[in-house]
């Protein structure tokens, strides 16, 4: 799987209610009449970390409105959306033109990690208290 990934703002003069609805009410069908594209996800931004959760590292305090992921079989599948849109653009009047500030737009191959497993020992684990 991999998955392009966006970071993005809403445009000045653009409410955020008419922002939420142009987005789940024209956006979001229109990206998913593409059939190459299996899932979107939208990650409301809440806050900044400011910094790493042991508080080792300071992490600058970038925010967004959003973060988004489009999620891809593989790279043809990819490939394959984009071309699907080269013969059946998206309107002017329903694009995100004016809409959406992006701020970054990554295709980014996918690694996850859960407790499903066998995983090495944690530091928690390597303790000598246990």
């Amino acid at each position: 799987m991999i998955k392009t990934v966006l970071g993005y703002d809403i445009e000045p003069g653009v409410s955020e209610e008419e922002y939420e609805r142009w987005l789940f009410e024209v956006h979001v069908p229109d990206i998913l009449a593409n059939p190459h594209v299996d899932r979107l996800v939208f990650n409301k931004v809440l806050r900044p970390v400011p910094s790493t959760s042991d508080g080792s590292v300071a992490i600058a305090g970038l925010s967004f409105y959003r973060v988004a992921e489009m999620h891809f079989r593989d790279e043809e599948a990819y490939a394959a959306y984009r071309a699907w849109f080269d013969e059946h653009p998206i309107p002017a009047e329903r694009s995100p033109k004016g809409r959406t500030a992006f701020r970054f737009y990554l295709v980014t191959d996918v690694v996850e990690a859960d407790r499903s497993g066998e995983l090495p020992p944690s530091f928690v684990d390597l303790a000598p208290d246990r």
